[in-house]
């Protein structure tokens, strides 16, 4: 005996689930709504601007150089190109590098501090801690400062496994024209 036929689970619509309210509960529901809407906006720019303070922070205790000359630096992005990658450095932030026929980015680094000798602190830029290799460490990038006419990208190297050097040259890494000692006149 073949078994009885099953009827298919009935059809719940939205308005059949939700009764008809009232028209003052539909007001009161409609103002719940703009005020769940104007808290969440509230909450979004309470969230920014706490980013916001904290950036600030960061930028007024950050270390950028002989009278702040890297401050107006800060966040800008040099890229250079060689056959196989585009090498990015965002200055104060982190180091990237990207295969010119893909879309993912290595993370090269992140900015952690000068790392000059002693008498030469602002002549070299520490960034590590940035995507681990395969079987190898994490990446780094040592970015080795020159006194140039633009701020530039100029090199971009890997000397040993998962270490990477960079040279960057800058106005900013020039030294002040008044401290200099060694000038000498034409006769």
């Amino acid at each position: 005996m073949p078994p009885p036929p099953t009827l298919p689970p009935p059809t719940l619509r939205l308005e059949d689930a939700m009764p008809d309210y009232d028209d003052e509960t539909k007001k009161l529901m409609a103002e719940a709504d703009e005020a769940r809407k104007a808290l969440t906006e509230v909450s979004n720019r309470i969230v920014e601007l706490d980013s916001s303070i904290r950036d600030a922070e960061s930028y007024l205790n950050g270390d950028f150089g002989v009278d702040s000359a890297w401050a107006p630096l800060k966040g800008k992005w040099l890229e250079l190109d060689d056959s196989q990658y585009t090498y990015k450095l965002c200055l104060f932030e982190r180091a990237v590098q990207k295969e010119k026929n893909g879309h993912m980015e290595t993370n090269l680094g992140y900015w952690r501090e000068w790392s000059g000798g002693e008498n030469d602190k602002y002549k070299e830029q520490k960034y590590d801690k940035g995507q681990g290799c395969w079987n190898g460490p994490e990446r780094s990038t040592r970015v080795i400062v020159e006194c140039g006419e633009e701020t530039e990208l100029v090199e971009a190297t890997e000397p040993a496994k998962c270490e990477y050097r960079f040279v960057v040259r800058s106005p900013a890494a020039c030294p002040d024209p008044a401290t200099i000692t060694d000038v000498h006149e034409e006769l």
